[in-house]
């Protein structure tokens, strides 16, 4: 998964943009970001290239992207769903309640950040973590400030293969249709972590045609807007 493979798969599909956006972990030094960056522009590469980042939110409150993140990456995305990870806050309770509420309100203070461009799989339930059910006790009620929050901050949601998982895809496809009748837009990832995973966004194609999406829902960084040039608070 060097920058050199990634792009030169991507090329070979055929693919125009391509995102490397690796995690940032608590405790992960992001001086890596740097390195990063001098690797992809050694490259001669007929794609376009961002560099960003998939950037945990630890918790309500809590940000691991820093003025150096933010001045080292084309594009932020936060994941504001890895209770997997044991640096990341945990529900009060394995009930379907209190993960759904976990997710509600790490989901909101996302959303909320004016920096952040991408919600890396929203509302997903990471395999072996909790209910995967849990977020479908939310509600429209229940969503409908954070989507309006997204919509403000021009916060687009991935859509990747995270969404196909068949006890999990009827309540994510219903909350991408809110987010599309609300006017959010929408990056669509590939969540590739080997090179055969690379550019794989076929695999949700279905997805898009069933949300009838078309080139102007679709967010890429060049369209980045200088209200996302705002430092976390």
């Amino acid at each position: 998964m060097s920058p050199a493979a990634i792009i030169r798969e991507a090329e070979t599909q055929g693919i125009e943009y391509v995102g490397i956006t690796d995690h940032i972990h608590k405790g992960t030094d992001p001086s890596f970001l740097g390195l990063l960056r001098a690797d992809i522009n050694s490259i001669e590469t007929s794609c376009k290239v961002y560099l960003g980042c998939e950037a945990d939110l630890p918790a309500v409150g809590e940000s691991l992207v820093s003025p150096y993140v933010l001045a080292n990456t084309d594009f932020i995305m936060v994941a504001a769903n890895h209770f997997h990870h044991p640096a990341v806050v945990k529900p009060a309770s394995a009930s379907r309640e209190d993960v759904a509420r976990l997710f509600l309100d790490m989901f909101t203070y996302a959303v909320s950040l004016e920096y952040v461009d991408v919600i890396a799989h929203p509302l997903y339930v990471m395999p072996g973590s909790y209910n995967p059910l849990a977020p479908s006790l939310l509600t429209e009620k229940d969503l409908a400030p954070a989507i309006e929050l997204a919509v403000k901050n021009q916060v687009a949601m991935e859509i990747s293969r995270r969404a196909l998982m068949p006890e999990q895809r009827p309540f994510l496809v219903w909350f991408y249709k809110l987010c599309k009748e609300a006017g959010v837009k929408f990056s669509i990832g590939s969540d590739g972590h080997r090179i055969c995973d690379v550019g794989r966004t076929e695999l949700v194609e279905p997805i898009v045609s069933e949300l009838g999406l078309d080139d102007s829902d679709i967010w890429l960084p060049a369209l980045r807007t200088a209200q996302h040039t705002a430092k976390p608070g």
